[in-house]
């Protein structure tokens, strides 16, 4: 084998073994079907992070058993994390018009400096298509002493019916917590309600 064959050799196989760690690393994420109904959550605030643990308790499965969803979720300054409940609930498309729910979140908020933190985040919901129409979002504003920032430096968010696994998440989460009924709409949309305003939780007001 000549020089140039050689070198061209080893060229392919580093593009090949390159192209193969790639995709390793890479997160492979199954698009919902669709009609889905998704909830999505987004930090708009651009100086910090925001920790939220969020449980949709008793809420109905496609066979007609209820479980319990939690949802551990970290945001990046203006990020956003989506969670299908579709998928979840066992359904292929939209949850049906009419299901109601009460998602139960909790909040905190952390960033490398002190101070107070204003959190502004909202909550989102419906199916793909109509899932960023801000008039059926949910605005949540409350403000609260950082915490120190992460090392989670993406976007990610852990969803689960496992109840041992949703105690875990609710364990590391300390400060707003806030309380939404939301409403699946025929036309893909879902109203959100608030049941409690953001607030100071037990734990945090008590150290």
């Amino acid at each position: 084998m000549n020089r140039n064959a050689l070198i061209l050799a080893i060229v392919v196989i580093i593009i090949i073994v390159g192209a193969a760690a790639l995709m390793m690393g890479k997160q492979t994420v199954t698009p919902p079907v669709a009609g889905a109904t998704l909830l999505a959550f987004d930090n708009h605030a651009t100086d910090h992070q925001v920790h939220a643990v969020a449980v949709i308790e008793n809420v109905s499965k496609a066979d007609g058993s209820l479980t319990n969803i939690y949802m551990d979720s970290w945001l990046q300054p203006n990020g956003r994390v989506t969670a299908d409940l579709s998928k979840e609930l066992g359904y292929n498309g939209s949850l049906p018009a009419g299901t109601t729910f009460t998602l139960k979140m909790w909040i905190d908020p952390h960033g490398n400096k002190t101070g107070n933190a204003t959190i502004n985040m909202t909550v989102n919901g419906g199916s793909q298509d109509k899932i960023d129409d801000e008039t059926n979002a949910y605005l949540l504003t409350a403000s609260h002493a950082f915490y120190p920032a992460s090392t989670i430096t993406s976007n990610q968010i852990n969803v689960t019916q496992d109840n041992a696994r949703g105690a875990e998440f609710l364990k590391g989460i300390k400060s707003i917590y806030v309380e939404l009924l939301i409403t699946v709409n025929a036309d893909g949309t879902v109203t959100i309600t608030q049941l409690a305003p953001p607030v100071l939780c037990t734990l945090a007001a008590g150290g």
